[in-house]
């Protein structure tokens, strides 16, 4: 519970460095080279500054919310505050938060392939809207949390 509380007070200054770490990935594909990627208190917006492509807003709090897992897991050892476990704890979470750009540049390239109507049909074709949609669905139903529960699962064995 704490935690949560805690990510809720700390997550829209999150979502600007996300969104600072984020906007040279996306960047990285010429569809989207000019991309404006700004934090929205609570989401990521990206645009285009001369309109070359259309506005969309990915929910932060979506992409972020297994640090609230991570501080869950280490809470529920035995003794989870020792020192072992404080630094076992911070590597894993760097490891964590390190992977949060990827997963954002993963979601806006899966709606922009994907939830764009013509736009996206006419952008990218088949093979990458299903790469980027199934890269998305995999990251989000078992890579956000296989992350979380390896570098977990790492940080106190090598702690005991």
């Amino acid at each position: 519970m704490a935690a949560a509380v805690i990510w809720s007070w700390v997550a829209a200054p999150y979502n600007a460095l996300l969104a600072r770490a984020t906007a040279p990935l996306v960047r990285i594909d010429p569809r989207l080279s000019s991309a404006d990627v700004t934090p929205r208190s609570d989401a990521i917006a990206v645009d285009a500054p001369h309109g070359e492509f259309p506005e969309v807003v990915i929910p932060g709090s979506q992409l972020t919310y297994n640090v609230i897992l991570l501080v869950a897991l280490f809470a529920s050892n035995v003794r989870p505050w020792r020192d072992k476990n404080i630094i076992g704890f911070v590597v894993a979470l760097a490891v964590v938060l390190l992977l949060h750009p990827l997963g954002a540049l993963v979601s806006i390239e899966s709606t922009y392939a994907t939830r764009l109507g013509a736009w996206s049909e006419s952008h990218y074709g088949n093979v990458a809207a299903n790469f980027w949609l199934l890269t998305e669905m995999f990251w989000r139903l078992i890579g956000m949390f296989g992350v979380v529960f390896a570098a977990w699962w790492v940080a106190t064995t090598r702690a005991r």
